[in-house]
């Protein structure tokens, strides 16, 4: 069975199943950082992060450029 799981920048890495992509949710008042420090921890544990930056947090084009270009120099 194929699934896909998505998680906070507050969950516990180790209660993960044994799966390759995990979705990383941006909450409303989550700072893109934490979602970013997530990520890499996800990375490190072998896992195949997917950040998730919800459109309704995006005021405008610019600022998600800018989003995604902070995430990637982290």
């Amino acid at each position: 069975m194929k699934f896909s799981l998505e998680i906070t920048s507050k969950t516990d890495l180790s209660v993960l199943p044994g799966l390759q992509d995990v979705y990383v949710t941006m909450l409303p008042g989550t700072d893109y950082k934490e979602v970013a420090k997530k990520s890499d921890d996800l990375v490190k544990s072998g896992y195949n992060p997917i950040p998730h930056f919800p459109a309704r947090s995006i005021k405008d084009l610019n600022e998600l450029k800018l989003k995604v270009y902070l995430f990637i120099v982290l």
